[in-house]
């Protein structure tokens, strides 16, 4: 049959009876209401005042979803399911503000997951003699009408024969009675659709300007008296901060689950996962993430979501721990060749999810002993002038691999030679902890650009103690006065800085660049051998 979409308007009392009977039915969604007095005050003189207040778009399908019996709050009587379903996909904060203003016979429900709604908040008068809303909280004297009655041609009547109107305020309130009764609201009735269509629609709509994505759907998709999406995802990101790493986005969270059971992280497949599949494998998701949180950690020194390069390298490595609990010696060397790749390109830039997908591939072949194959064609982009002219930036992912490879070399204090504390220096991205090799102040007097003083090659990783002692010196002072001769080798080695001690002597900053950066290059280069 046709996709069809049917447009037409529906006033606003006939739209409360709907869902009154089961008719228009709420997915449970992760911010069930969000607005504040003044917003629902708005929608009410937007409609006073004859203005368009945007549209509510439902589906309209024959398939039984999970539905919240709450609206704004307030409790839905249960009904006899009746075929087909409109659920509504857009117009959810606008609908359940006329819910809870106008609907007499409302009674307070269970609070929606993660939030606290204030009932009072829709106990809206109408302020006779000044001609507008207002909340009760605001009314000082004078004459008001409380809005719930204004559909219910009963109480209104009822509540109209009040001896401080007169005849005048009788007639204003009347007039607004007819008004709110008349006025229609555009509804979009799209049918015919299946779930993953919808969700793609889903994910496209503004709703009030809050932007509802694939993670909004999910959870109402899989939404039982027993299990909330978003309850689960809060337990998940619980765990996960314990280890720095609280900050995945929800939608990488969710590709790294489709990534374990369908092998792909497009959208399309997410949205074609069965709640069934999702609910019994959380538990398997959960551990496979932690798994490669781990394995960045003690692997790569990635101690925080902050410090990894690509945010969307922890689906491939979720898939793997999903099929596997300990890598192999070649099966790490697997990981480590395309975990450097991956950092050193843009692979993870542009058409993200085809890229994540092929690497699940690779991962199969290194699960089943191909190991030498798996990454061979990956290309990784690293040249000393990409180095030297890419600026230090937590918001750039050279600047976080940089960062991580400097870590994995293990680096020596500049300072006392001791061991630098890299799991406190990377549990999260403060500069502090990172030194411009040649001073800041030093190259501004020299009027280098900021660009070059802040080039990536002039950062090394420094306690921010040690960095004191030497921040305000010249290389030529503190590197053959400050740093421990007898370690100088090891201390800059560790550091992946030149030995070469004319460079600092004269403190050539030039030099420096091209030296170290060609260091930086052969050490990755090895890597990856």
């Amino acid at each position: 049959m046709p996709k069809t979409i049917d447009t037409n308007g529906i006033k606003i009392d006939r739209l409360i009876t709907r869902i009154e009977e089961g008719d228009i039915k709420i997915p449970p969604l992760q911010r069930p209401f969000v607005w504040k007095v003044d917003q629902i005050i708005k929608l009410l003189e937007s409609i006073y005042l004859d203005y368009p207040v945007g549209s509510i778009l439902l589906w309209e399908t024959n398939e039984d979803l999970p539905a919240t019996r709450s609206v704004a709050g307030f409790e839905i009587p249960k009904k006899k399911p009746d075929y087909p379903h409109n659920y509504v996909l857009d117009g959810q904060q606008r609908l359940s503000a006329l819910y809870g203003v106008f609907c007499t016979k409302r009674k307070k429900g269970l609070q929606p997951h993660g939030y606290e709604i204030d009932y009072e908040d829709f106990e809206i008068f109408f302020d006779v003699d000044r001609d507008k809303f207002i909340h009760k909280n605001y009314i000082e004297g004078g004459k008001y009408f409380e809005a719930k009655y204004l559909l219910d041609s009963v109480k209104f009547v009822e509540a109209l024969d009040n001896e401080s109107f007169n005849k005048k305020d009788r007639e204003k309130l009347k007039k607004l009675h007819s008004i709110f009764s008349n006025y229609e609201i555009p509804l979009i009735t799209t049918k015919k659709r299946d779930r993953s269509e919808v969700g793609i629609i889903f994910e496209r709509i503004n709703n009030s300007g809050t932007n509802l994505g694939l993670f909004d759907l999910m959870v109402a998709w899989t939404w039982t008296e027993n299990f909330h999406l978003q309850e689960k995802f809060d337990e998940l990101f619980d765990s996960l901060e314990r280890k720095n790493f609280s900050g995945i986005q929800n939608k990488i969270v969710l590709q790294c689950l489709s990534s374990i059971l369908k092998e792909s992280s497009a959208s399309k497949v997410i949205l074609a996962l069965q709640p069934e599949e999702i609910r019994k494998n959380f538990k398997l998701l959960q551990q496979s993430l932690e798994k490669a949180v781990d394995y960045f950690s003690t692997e790569f020194s990635v101690k925080s979501i902050e410090l990894l390069p690509h945010s969307h390298q922890i689906v491939p490595l979720c898939f793997f721990f999903s099929k596997i609990h300990t890598p192999n010696s070649k099966q790490k060397k697997a990981i480590n060749e395309w975990f450097w790749k991956t950092s050193f390109s843009d692979r993870y830039s542009s058409s993200t999810d085809s890229h994540i997908d092929e690497d699940i591939v690779a991962f199969k072949k290194v699960l089943n002993g191909q190991e030498n194959s798996a990454f061979i064609k990956l290309k990784y982009s690293i040249s000393a002038e990409q180095i030297r002219e890419t600026v230090f930036s937590k918001s750039n992912a050279f600047s976080r691999a940089f960062i991580v490879l400097l870590a994995n070399k293990l680096p020596r204090n500049l300072v006392n030679g001791s061991k630098v504390d890299t799991g406190n220096a990377l549990s999260s991205f403060n500069k502090k902890e990172y030194h411009h090799i040649f001073p800041k102040a030093f190259l501004s007097s020299k009027g280098l650009r900021r660009s070059e003083i802040f080039s990536l090659v002039n950062f090394c990783i420094i306690p921010s103690d040690s960095n004191k002692k030497i921040s305000d010196k010249s290389p030529s002072f503190y590197f053959l006065k400050i740093i421990p001769q007898k370690k100088w080798n090891d201390i800059l080695e560790s550091n992946l800085l030149p030995i070469k001690k004319e460079i600092y002597k004269k403190n050539n900053f030039t030099l420096f660049l091209e030296e170290r950066s060609k260091i930086i290059v052969n050490y990755v280069d090895s890597l990856l051998v």
